[in-house]
């Protein structure tokens, strides 16, 4: 039996909402898993498809081999075929698509012997936390986090939600080395202004009112360490404004930017967030999309 499954990209933090919070976004990784072959094989194209491993090293395979491994078995050979639209190292969560999509591949070759709870925690043992892969397996905006090392999560759909842009620019960015730059202890009136700042965004997106998402979308833990890192940062942000946007983050650990506009400033925002990347001299890509209410499913 063969699958095919699409997973969503993801933007986790939307600024102040530091690896407790994420999106899922309609910009899609297919997986098609088929167990009928001898051999494990591979067939990767688009995003990434020159410097992903074809092995038991994929991200894909590991996941795989972890839900067969949860119920006490060895993963079968396996033709595995990734077509990927999520630009890797970008802050769009390339890495968690992988993860979730194999997880839930997987789960359903097994007849879904998994819940999503237990799918959720597998897939933060291999991500590390679970801000990116929680929207990408159950879609939506997510919070969550972890008690007793168990990942407590909830779904919220946005009410009335923006159009989405996504500036991608020119060059990656390692999670490992954007987290390098990261104090180890912050201000006590850093940690109160982004409490204030998760409730506006929250309340932003569940009233469907975003008149404070430009306040909301602020933060003090992570983004003006992580600048440093991203030439023009600070001018992608206010371009994003001049040009009428709602609100605007770093997505993830960078060095995309996510912004939310009103449709019709959509084409418009990202427009003027890409030429204030260009005048550092860096090209970018613009994604317009919107946030998906579905996480990975069959296709």
């Amino acid at each position: 039996m063969e699958i095919k499954i699409a997973v969503p990209a993801t933007s986790a933090n939307l600024g102040p909402g530091f690896d407790t919070l994420g999106v899922a976004l309609k910009l899609y990784n297919y997986l098609e898993i088929d167990p009928d072959t001898d051999t494990l094989a591979f067939e990767i194209s688009g995003e990434g498809s020159a410097v992903l491993p074809r092995g038991t090293t994929n991200l894909v395979y590991q996941a795989v081999a972890a839900v067969y491994q949860e119920v006490g078995q060895l993963p079968p050979p396996l033709k595995i075929k990734q077509t990927n639209y999520i630009p890797p190292s970008s802050g769009l969560g390339s890495s968690a698509a992988a993860v979730v999509g194999g997880l839930t591949a997987a789960n359903l070759l097994l007849n879904n012997p998994l819940s999503t709870d237990q799918l959720l925690q597998l897939a933060a043992k291999i991500e590390g936390h679970p801000d990116n892969a929680a929207p990408a397996l159950i879609g939506g905006l997510v919070i969550s986090g972890t008690d007793a090392d168990q990942i407590i999560w909830q779904q919220l759909q946005p009410k009335n939600p923006p159009q989405v842009i996504v500036v991608v620019p020119d060059f990656s960015l390692r999670t490992a080395h954007s987290r390098g730059v990261l104090p180890q202890k912050v201000a006590f009136q850093d940690a109160v202004a982004n409490l204030s700042r998760l409730a506006f965004l929250l309340h932003c997106f569940a009233s469907g009112d975003y008149t404070n998402l430009r306040f909301a979308c602020e933060d003090s833990l992570h983004q003006n360490y992580r600048a440093q890192l991203i030439p023009g940062f600070h001018a992608v942000i206010a371009a994003c404004y001049q040009a009428g946007g709602l609100g605007a983050a770093l997505s993830g650990a960078g060095p995309s930017v996510i912004a939310f506009a009103e449709p019709s400033k959509a084409e418009t925002v990202g427009a003027a967030m890409q030429a204030a990347f260009a005048q550092e001299q860096i090209a970018s890509r613009v994604f317009i999309t919107e946030i998906a209410e579905q996480g990975a499913g069959l296709v």
